[in-house]
Parts: C-alpha cells; structure tokens; sequence
C-alpha cells in the first residue's frame, strides 16, 4: 500500500512501533498503536455524527494528545484541520470558524466558553485538568478502531492555518497532503532525525511551526514530548528528566531559559539539536546560548505559506570562534533547504545580484495551494510558483540568505532605505539592554525617523543620549535612532514575536498622513 498521505504514516508507525510511546504529556502515554486506534475511533464515530470528507474540523486546545488526536483525525477521515490560536478572544475564533465553514470544533475544557456561544452542533469538549467530559470521551467510545473506510488522495486539503492577520483579517493558508509529506521529507533529510530521537513539543500546535515538528519526529517513529504551556524551569526539568534530544523554542524561549540558567551551563550531553525558528535571535543572544547549551543549535527560516520550509542554518554554520565569515553567518537564515529554491527579487520579480536588498521568494513541493476564497491574496502571494515572503532579505556568495526585515517595517528616511534589523543587532549586544524594537515614526523633515524602543535588564540605566551614542560608535550616522523610548515589556504574539506592527501604529495614530 502506498505512503502518500499523512494518515499512512500514523497506521504504519502503529505496526512498526505498536507498543513505542507516541505521546507523551504530564504523566499520561500513548503508544503508537494505542494512537492509532483512538484516531480511528475518532474519525468512525465523526463519519457516524455526520461529517464527510472536506469537512473542517477545528481544534481549540494547548499542546495535549487530544489535539494530535484531531490532528490525526483530520488527516485520515480527509477533514481539513482548522487549528485555533487559544490566545484569540471570541470574535476573532468566530471570525475564523465562520470564515472557513468549520463543521465541528474539539475544544479544551477550560476554553470552551469561547465557541459555546457560536451555536455550533458539533462541539466535543475534553478536560484534562477536571476530569473528562462526557462530550469527547463518549465520542471516542462510539467509534470503531478499524481503518476508515475513507480513500484520501495526495492533493486534498489536510490543514486550514490562519495566519496572525498582522495587514487585516486573517487569512486560511491551504496545505495539502502532498506538500506535507513532501515538507516532512525535506527537514527529515537536513535535520538527520532518528528514531530514537525525543522531541520536545513546547511551541503552539496550532502553529505551522510546532504542528510541522510534530509531523517530522513522528514520520520516524520519535517518541513526543507534549508541553501545554512555557515555563522556562518546567523546560529545563524536562529536558533532564526525558533525557530529551531535540527540542523547537522561539528565541524568546532561549532567552527566558538563559535567564533562568544565570549563567550556568546546562546538562547537555544528551541533547542533540535544539531547532529554533519563528523570530530572529540576537547574534549576542545566539553567542550565550551556545555557550550554555552547546553546538547543537539549528535554525529554519520558512512561512507558513511556504508550507513552512525553506532556509536551515546547520549546525556546522554556527561557528561562534570560526573565521570572520563564519562569524558573520551567525546573522544569517542559512541555505536553501533540500528541494527548496530560495531567490532575492525586486519590485518587478527579476532577481538582484548578490549581496543587493529584496523580497526572499520559495518554490518548493510543499508550498500552499493559496489563500481560502482569497484570490486577490493568493495571486500577489504566490507568482510563477513561487510564494512572495513579505521579507526583505539579501544573499551572500556563499548563498547563505541574511534577512533586514519585514518589507512593511522598513524604514524610508530622507531617501533612504534603513533596514530595522541592522540597528536591533548592535543594541542587543549592549550588555545593559535586554531587548529593543526599531520603527520608522513620522517626522516632518524626513519623513520617517527611526526610532528604538528599549527594555533594559532590571537594575540597569541607560539614557537616550547613551543610546543613540552608542549606535553612533555602529553603524552609519543616518541609521542611528533620533529618538529612544524605553518601556518595561514589548507586545509580543503568542508565539514571542515582537509585534512591531503595534508599536509603530503607537507613533503614527496621532500623525495626519500614514506610510
């Protein structure tokens, strides 16, 4: 029988690993056989309730064996998974739910207010904390655990990811089962995953870039970690106790475990690659956590429309004591990955020459279909086959890809182009401050004027004038902020990315005239 699809994968790890753990999370495991035999009860007992292939099935809930439940529903009974952010207040879950016509909805106890109100006919609540609920135990008790009798082929719809709806209302990215197979294949072969390799899942599953782990480990037979929510000691006393050897953070989590560690190193011997992703990381930050951790650090730079591959920065790049360009690679996203086409255009699509500013563009197998009933999204997103990242980047001559940021958070001052990240690297490195966000404010003489917003560590002080110094002593006197605001926390997305879009509205609200 042929392992096209992502539901082959969870019937054939239940008869190579029957009685390997699968899952695990806080004291309760799932063997491989015991998964599948539960998924398939899930997926029988929701044909029986109504639902049909290319009905959407969505899933509220932190990182439980529930939610890999409906995952695995979805990708064998060929529903299309609508993962929620459980960070979301009620009207932007309904926004998503009606948007993309879900026709029933698995939800954590503890959220369920947030879509009874909706009047959905298929709710199916769990909790983990008080006990079960009725609701999907029953469920999972009507079905039968024989394989569903469902025929899925490659390019049927497996997920609808929301994207954050950063420029709007957020958007339902289509990814197939083609793509994801072809996704999962891809990282397997760069990241040298093994079977015996622990996976610690800690970022969102409702995330492309947490669910993507999930799906690589599993697809090897890797037993899984599940960790409902962030806490840096928690973290770190699972890593030890699991003996874990892989583990997704976002650079905020790395930063959060350093603090937490104060300078010790950590027990690492076991760990084999801690894979991080979803934001940049601080060359200063990167140094510290190779430190403690270890040359075990791997990161992938992708997009969800991108399905999420595209760049890895492999182990063998993070040289923190190499030569000057090896140094200097510690700023990049890395290489293209395996199978993926990684190209810098202009305005007008054609490539820019090496080392010139542009749009990083993907081309791969597992790129999205597009947008749901977006077309006018999907053709500016994705030209020719190749998905348009919305980031500006710039390739070396080695062909490693550095990224200057967001093409909307650019900064056009007097003429000239300032890219935001340059400025944030040179102020991470000051020992006094802990982190720092760049936006263009308006500015009646040049337009925009770039402008640092700082959190200093606790303890420390530093002035405006100290600041913009010290940028002076960086950088070329034009890319230096004119103004520094300090604040105690930045707003960040549920996945730790600083929401720079929000600070620079801050600035602009007031102004007559926007850019």
């Amino acid at each position: 029988m042929p392992m096209d699809t992502l539901g082959d994968v969870i019937r054939v790890n239940a008869e190579q690993y029957p009685d390997k753990v699968a899952l695990y999370c806080e004291g309760r495991t799932l063997t491989f056989s015991e998964f599948n035999a539960r998924v398939n009860r899930l997926v029988n007992a929701l044909y029986a309730g109504g639902l049909k292939k290319g009905d959407r099935l969505g899933i509220l809930s932190s990182n439980r064996i529930e939610f890999a439940e409906a995952y695995g529903a979805a990708e064998k009974g060929g529903f299309i998974a609508v993962p929620l952010n459980f960070r979301l207040n009620q009207s932007e879950i309904a926004y998503i739910l009606q948007n993309s016509g879900t026709n029933a909805v698995i939800v954590e106890g503890c959220l369920a207010h947030l879509v009874r109100a909706l009047s959905l006919p298929n709710i199916h609540v769990f909790d983990p904390v008080n006990g079960d609920e009725a609701s999907y135990e029953s469920l999972i008790a009507k079905g039968q655990p024989t394989e569903p009798d469902v025929q899925i082929a490659p390019n049927d719809l497996a997920y609808m990811m929301y994207t954050g709806g950063t420029t709007g209302r957020p958007k339902g990215v289509l990814l197939d089962h083609r793509g994801q197979m072809a996704n999962a294949k891809c990282t397997l072969i760069d990241a040298l995953v093994e079977p015996h390799d622990t996976l610690l899942t800690v970022m969102p599953m409702h995330h492309i870039g947490g669910k993507n782990f999930t799906t690589v480990h599993f697809h090897r037979g890797c037993t899984n970690i599940l960790v409902p929510s962030f806490e840096a000691g928690k973290v770190l006393d699972l890593l030890v106790d699991h003996k874990v050897r892989c583990v997704l953070l976002a650079p905020t989590m790395i930063k959060m475990l350093l603090d937490r560690l104060d300078g010790r190193t950590f027990p690492s011997e076991f760990i084999k690659t801690i894979y991080y992703s979803s934001a940049p990381m601080p060359v200063s930050q990167l140094r510290e956590a190779i430190t403690a951790f270890g040359r075990v650090f791997v990161q992938f730079y992708g997009l969800t429309e991108s399905g999420p591959s595209g760049v890895m920065l492999r182990k063998e790049d993070h040289q923190p004591d190499g030569s000057a360009r090896e140094q200097r690679r510690l700023a990049s996203a890395g290489r293209p990955q395996i199978y993926n086409e990684i190209r810098i255009v202009d305005d007008d699509g054609n490539e820019v020459p090496v080392g010139a500013v542009g749009e990083v563009t993907i081309r791969a197998e597992q790129v999205m279909q597009g947008y749901w009933q977006d077309e006018a999204a999907t053709a500016a997103t994705m030209r020719g086959g190749w998905i348009y990242s919305g980031d500006y980047g710039q390739m070396d001559e080695d062909g490693y890809l550095y990224i200057v940021g967001r093409k909307k958070d650019v900064i056009i001052s007097g003429g000239e182009n300032i890219y935001p990240r340059e400025i944030e690297e040179v102020l991470n490195a000051h020992p006094a401050i802990r982190e720092v966000a760049v936006v263009g404010a308006p500015d009646e003489k040049w337009g925009e004027a770039v402008t640092a917003v700082v959190v200093l560590n606790e303890g420390d002080v530093l002035t405006e004038n100290d600041v913009i110094e010290y940028c002076k002593q960086h950088l070329a006197s034009f890319k230096k902020p004119k103004s520094v605001e300090f604040r105690k926390v930045l707003p960040r997305s549920s996945l730790g990315k600083i929401l720079k879009s929000e600070i620079r509205d801050g600035f602009w609200r007031r102004s007559e005239r926007r850019v």
